[in-house]
């Protein structure tokens, strides 16, 4: 299967698990740690994402974030089920089905689907990104001052959340004005279609930027580590921006 048939394989698993999600029962909601919740749907949405994905694409591997999988191969599916499970379990529409592709160590495909908005980001490596199928592209702002910023707050993590803390007023004053959606792929994407010129968290997983990391990279963004020394794919420490002013943004999250 060529990669563009991946690509369209998976936005048809995100829009099949968003049917689904948005026509759950009562919700049985289980707390894995502090701030971090779990429903039966997350489950539920990732099994029906590995058997579209892998039962048309056998020679895959797969990791999800509830059940885990393989962590090398040569082709392997990275699915978040639920990407903003606090969202969802309140009833808000900002949450996301996110899938990417990694092939031979290389993130090569991005898929973010958004039930709430029925709006499907897709990338293929090589060949920009769409939205709904239209073509999307960064802003060209370039000036902070002109800026919108989403941020996570890093919030599980006391350590993280007191770092963010420390950034937080400086960036606020620096900028135009600043987002928070609960959901880090959606975050990304918003970058990417020029909705926002950056999108900065730390203590992310894998699974919850590699489709928005295609999605940015494909729509001219750059990613770069929330510590500029620090490559932000093993980390989960991220800077994404337009690439205008990631670096205005870096000099406030490192003074």
């Amino acid at each position: 299967m060529t990669l563009r048939e991946r690509a369209q394989l998976a936005g048809r698993a995100a829009r099949a698990s968003g049917e689904m999600l948005e026509h759950h029962g009562k919700l049985r909601v289980q707390r894995k740690s502090e701030n971090d919740f779990v429903t039966e749907m997350d489950f539920k949405s990732e099994q029906l994402l590995k058997e579209m994905l892998l039962g048309a694409c056998p020679e895959d591997c797969f990791f999800g974030e509830e059940t885990g999988g393989a962590t090398v191969a040569r082709g392997r599916w990275i699915v978040d089920p639920i990407d903003g499970t606090a969202n969802f379990m309140r009833g808000q529409r900002l949450y996301t089905i996110s899938i990417a592709y990694e092939q031979d160590g290389e993130l090569v495909i991005g898929c973010v689907y958004c039930p709430g908005t029925d709006e499907l980001f897709l990338a293929i490596r090589g060949e920009g990104a769409t939205l709904n199928g239209k073509p999307i592209h960064v802003s060209a702002t370039e000036k902070l001052r002109d800026s919108v910023v989403h941020i996570g707050l890093g919030h599980r993590n006391p350590e993280l959340l007191a770092e963010t803390e420390t950034v937080f007023f400086p960036l606020m004053r620096a900028v135009s004005d600043i987002r928070r959606s609960g959901t880090a792929a959606y975050d990304l994407c918003c970058v990417a279609a020029g909705r926002a010129e950056a999108f900065i968290e730390q203590g992310l997983n894998l699974y919850d930027y590699a489709a928005g990391y295609v999605i940015l990279t494909e729509a001219g963004g750059r990613m770069d580590g929330w510590h500029p020394w620090l490559d932000p794919l093993r980390t989960g420490a991220l800077l994404a921006g337009n690439g205008r002013v990631n670096d205005g943004i870096s000099a406030i999250l490192n003074p």
